[in-house]
């Protein structure tokens, strides 16, 4: 929803994740990158240099027209997160964002790429939004994370809220992760593997 991207936006704000910080976004169908360019404008924050990557080139253009009228750098940029980032991208980010396919292999491929694009110094920020899981599946995801080196330091149940996802009873947790170098993706290189949950269905 709406109200979901601008209280994203402001939960970076509050934990110093947006002014003068450089944020990448990890897939972006729910325009997150534009509501934290448009509360950076509403509180007059010093510049936010924001990076999406994205694989729908339709987003990638209507962001990037968009972001003409924001006083914030938002840069979008068409790529498939199977491949990894670029090399003018990774280790660059001071902060990572995504709210990745609600699958263990979705949360591993996603946030392994948010891994690349930090800078590999400690307290480097990443935010995960993530389905309701079983107590089994919040501690793999919880565990894949902690592998990474990213330190979960605060889940908030319920944090984002949806239309039209029944499945998830329209809403996903949001995790606040702190890097804890070394950083380690778990997904290295090209990834050919499944992502959402039809996917790993058809494999069983």
């Amino acid at each position: 929803t709406a109200e979901t991207a601008v209280r994203r936006a402001l939960f970076l704000y509050e934990n110093d994740a947006l002014e003068g910080r450089s944020v990448v976004v990890l897939g972006d169908d729910d325009l997150t990158s534009l509501a934290i360019a448009v509360v950076a404008e509403a509180l007059s924050l010093g510049a936010v240099d924001i990076t999406v990557v994205e694989v729908d080139e339709r987003l990638v253009g209507y962001i990037a027209a968009s972001a003409e009228r924001l006083t914030s750098k938002v840069r979008a940029v068409h790529h498939d997160l199977r491949q990894p980032l670029s090399e003018d991208l990774a280790g660059t980010a001071d902060v990572f964002f995504t709210d990745p396919p609600y699958t263990q292999e979705g949360l591993e491929l996603f946030c392994s790429r948010g891994v690349e694009a930090l800078r590999p110094e400690v307290g480097m920020q990443g935010y995960v939004c993530f389905g309701p899981r079983t107590p089994k599946g919040s501690a793999a995801a919880i565990g894949a994370l902690a592998e990474m080196g990213l330190a979960p330091v605060e889940v908030i149940p319920e944090f984002n809220r949806y239309d039209g996802a029944q499945m998830l009873a329209g809403v996903s947790v949001m995790i606040r992760t702190l890097a804890a170098p070394p950083l380690r993706p778990i997904v290295q290189g090209a990834y050919d593997g499944p992502l959402y949950t039809g996917d790993t269905k058809r494999r069983r």
